[in-house]
């Protein structure tokens, strides 16, 4: 065999090694990234409920606080200025 052979022969399978190589690393980069779009998901559902059952109560006790305040503080003076007499 000629070295010009020997050369394109070491070459092929250099090519055919490295394209065997990218296919699996591919593959398993595909798994990967199944399993990442299953977690995303995971936790969207996990950030809604935590959304739905956590924070709206607790947004919706802050503005019935807010909203209930003014009354209270109302009648805190007019205990205190009744209790000072």
């Amino acid at each position: 065999m000629a070295a010009l052979d020997i050369l394109y022969l070491t070459l092929a399978v250099c090519i055919a090694l490295l394209t065997v190589f990218l296919s699996v690393t591919l593959i398993y980069l595909m798994f990967i990234l199944r399993d990442v779009t299953k977690i995303s998901d995971s936790l969207k559902e996990t950030i809604e409920k935590i959304n739905t059952y956590i924070a709206k109560p607790i947004l919706l006790t802050k503005s019935v606080i807010e909203f209930v305040s003014p009354f209270v503080k109302s009648a805190e003076e007019k205990f205190n200025r009744k209790k000072s007499k």
